[in-house]
């Protein structure tokens, strides 16, 4: 069965996700979202969710499960979900402000609650380049960067996606052998890329035999996935056996302040065709 995908429109649910992150595919989701946006689907996983640029682009599904091995990540947006930790998180941000200074103090300080970890986390993923928080570098740009006036308005805009949403903090395995619960579950994933400074932007590596581990688990599934990858060898070789599109989008995911963004030859990889109109 061919899928049709016609140009990216953004859905009305659309919101921006209230984190920057390395390699995040914000701007990317006008080549992304065809590939998602045509399949039919009640159930929705992402194993690699980041800053879930695409689950927060998409229209809602009746069932979803969002899932990160970056701890700081998920129990950032388990803080989201509670209306409480959201708004005493928002209050914190509406005192804030964006200065090299003030980085360097959030960067240095040890956590005493759950609400200041969080506050750390979302802190330092605003003000640093990137928003990489493993070893971040100021990267706040007057007049480019959203100032902290705003940042309690992306929690809010953000928390409605969330709301029943299963969070988890597992190995991608869990989630792709987890029991559906729709009719139809289609997966994104979006993993550390084949060729990335991973000490640079991650805690936790993501090595060959992972890689490995992945493509094995996509090609036994019964579920529909799509899948952004790096375009190299090693990963067409990984994934002969599956649909592969290329891509291009500008990223930018080197940890160098002033460096502009450039174009990226990427891969759209799926188990399912899909047929641009």
């Amino acid at each position: 069965m061919d899928y049709i995908a016609t140009t990216y429109i953004p859905s009305k649910q659309k919101v921006k996700s209230p984190l920057r992150y390395p390699g995040g595919k914000f701007y990317a989701l006008k080549h992304i979202m065809p590939y998602i946006d045509c399949v039919p689907h009640d159930e929705y996983r992402e194993p690699f969710l980041g800053g879930g640029s695409v689950f927060f682009a998409k229209e809602k599904a009746q069932y979803n499960i969002l899932n990160d091995l970056e701890t700081d990540i998920i129990r950032f947006f388990n803080a989201i979900k509670n209306s409480d930790t959201r708004i005493a998180l928002a209050a914190l941000m509406n005192n804030e402000v964006a200065t090299r200074s003030r980085h360097a103090e959030v960067k240095a300080m040890v956590p005493k609650t759950p609400l200041q970890e969080v506050f750390k986390t979302y802190y330092l993923n605003r003000t640093s380049y990137s928003g990489i928080i493993n070893m971040p570098a100021w990267g706040y740009a007057d007049g480019k960067s959203a100032p902290p006036s705003s940042w309690g308005k992306f929690l809010f805009d953000a928390a409605p996606k969330l709301e029943g949403v299963d969070l988890f903090s597992l190995d991608f395995m869990e989630i792709i052998k987890m029991p559906a619960r729709g009719k139809t579950v289609l997966m994104y994933l979006d993993p550390p890329y084949y060729h990335t400074d991973q000490k640079r932007a991650y805690t936790k590596p993501f090595t060959v035999s992972d890689h490995i581990r992945l493509s094995e688990a996509l090609k036994q599934t019964d579920f529909l996935f799509c899948l952004s990858y790096d375009n190299c060898p090693e990963v067409r070789e990984l994934y002969n056996w599956a649909n592969l599109y290329d891509v291009s989008w500008l990223y930018n995911t080197d940890n160098k302040p002033g460096q502009s963004r450039k174009h990226g030859n990427e891969l759209i990889i799926t188990n399912y065709s899909v047929v641009h109109k």
